[in-house]
């Protein structure tokens, strides 16, 4: 009886056992097995080359089958894990975020698919010795590049590098690379440095990526990027283009001369107006309460002492939008663009108006509170930003693999986009408007609190 017991135990468990996806010891196939790949990972590895690879993101693990659905564009695949998995990047499989990107490599056994190891991508993360500080950038954009011996590239979008920029910088827009890398990229000993919007931007470490894949070995991320070089109270500049931009689409900003009234009477650039005799902090209280109004800085050259003061001053007063005009007067006057002359205006007349495609934080915070069925509000946040906390009645796909995964996003519908800034959620309403979508983006500076769970905050 005892024994009949016994081998119905053993029957029970073993049947328990293959049902949790655990197979019995037995050889693992040395076959090549062939590799699929998401989209949003062939941007930055050749795994469609290698053999034996899953590379996607983790939709779900269970616990109980030991089994981690993985998310590759449009399709789902099962596979398995048991004790002789090998997990890099995480404590334990079951723990990785949803979301999270991971390449797994695999093999047969008994006919299932088991993952001998499972690599956490971590979002990107950049490789300590591969970063560069705030501090390092300053000292070479004081030396410049051709002492510095280095390239400094802007990897964000065009308008934004025109609308400010950090001193000595070239425009690379990542979604530019490929046709932008013969024309840039022409040596390969010289430092390669490559920043956008911060630690949550992934633009500059995919740039770098891609750097790396066509040889070049001196390639650094400035990871901190744009965000820090301003909190350090370093200036930024802007360009001609920035401007003509914002007078296309008729959006608003404050231009101050710098240079003495007999200067500017004599020509100014039109919509300009003078700073007072007695300083800027005598009309502190003309400017508006949007921080983050653009102003643009002007004297007779690019960047000088007297430019210098006034952006610390204004940027003194919390606006984050400010820059100092590159070239100066003098620059305008080269590239040919029209003067006024005369008297010019010495009171801030500035009128907060919407970019093409931005929404209003009031109808988004509507939203929030009272979802409507005719309308998804998108994060395109990392995953890993998920963890800082999530705004509820959201979806989320980060913005590298928005093109990848649009088609999951219906198109009866419209799609309000947010970020932890607004420039990425600009981006990807880039994106949805290419793909034929009804969109808008939210510019707002989103914060959850550290200390009560759930709690956020907004700043424009």
């Amino acid at each position: 009886m005892r024994k009949k017991f016994a081998i119905h135990k053993y029957i029970v468990a073993l049947v328990a056992f293959l049902i949790a996806g655990t197979a019995l010891p037995s050889s693992v196939t040395a076959e090549k097995l062939p590799s699929k790949a998401d989209q949003s990972c062939l941007k930055c590895h050749d795994y469609d080359k290698q053999d034996n690879v899953l590379a996607g993101k983790i939709k779900d693990v269970s616990r109980k089958a030991n089994a981690i659905q993985l998310q590759i564009g449009s399709e789902m695949e099962i596979i398995l894990f048991d004790d002789s998995t090998v997990l890099k990047n995480a404590d334990s499989i079951p723990e990785i975020p949803k979301g999270e990107a991971v390449k797994i490599t695999y093999s047969k056994r008994d006919g299932k698919t088991f993952a001998t190891d499972v690599e956490v991508k971590k979002g990107l993360e950049v490789p300590k010795e591969q970063l560069v500080s705030t501090e390092e950038v300053e000292q070479l954009v004081a030396k410049g590049p051709k002492e510095g011996k280095y390239i400094l590239l802007d990897s964000r979008p065009a308008n934004m590098f025109n609308e400010g920029h950090i001193p000595t910088a070239a425009s690379m827009p990542f979604f530019a690379f490929d046709k932008l890398a013969d024309k840039l990229l022409t040596d390969k000993n010289v430092l390669q440095i490559y920043y956008c919007n911060g630690v949550s931007c992934v633009l500059s470490p995919l740039a770098a990526r891609k750097a790396e894949k066509l040889g070049f070995t001196n390639v650094k991320v400035y990871r901190d990027g744009i965000p820090d070089w301003k909190k350090a109270g370093n200036i930024v500049v802007s360009n001609i283009a920035g401007m003509e931009a914002l007078d296309k689409l008729d959006m608003p900003y404050i231009l101050i001369d710098l240079r003495t009234a007999a200067e500017i009477a004599k020509a100014h650039i039109p919509k300009a107006i003078s700073a007072p005799a007695k300083g800027l902090d005598s009309f502190r209280e003309q400017f508006p309460k949007f921080k983050a109004a653009a102003i643009i800085i002007y004297d007779n050259d690019g960047v000088n002492d007297k430019s210098r003061d006034a952006y610390k001053t204004i940027s003194g007063w919390e606006y984050t939008n400010v820059s100092i005009l590159s070239g100066g007067f003098k620059a305008w006057q080269a590239a040919g663009k029209s003067v006024a002359e005369g008297p010019v205006k010495s009171k801030i007349d500035y009128v907060r108006k919407l970019f093409p495609g931005e929404v209003e934080l009031a109808v988004f915070t509507r939203e929030l509170q009272k979802p409507s069925k005719d309308i998804i509000l998108l994060d395109v946040r990392m995953p890993s930003e998920l963890q800082e906390g999530a705004l509820p009645n959201t979806r989320h796909i980060a913005l590298d693999d928005l093109e990848a995964r649009v088609s999951e996003l219906p198109k009866d519908k419209e799609i309000l986009v947010h970020c932890g800034t607004g420039a990425r959620a600009e981006m990807a309403y880039n994106v949805l408007k290419n793909a034929g979508y009804k969109a808008r983006f939210l510019k707002a500076k989103l914060e959850f609190d550290k200390e009560k769970k759930g709690a956020y905050k907004f700043e424009e």
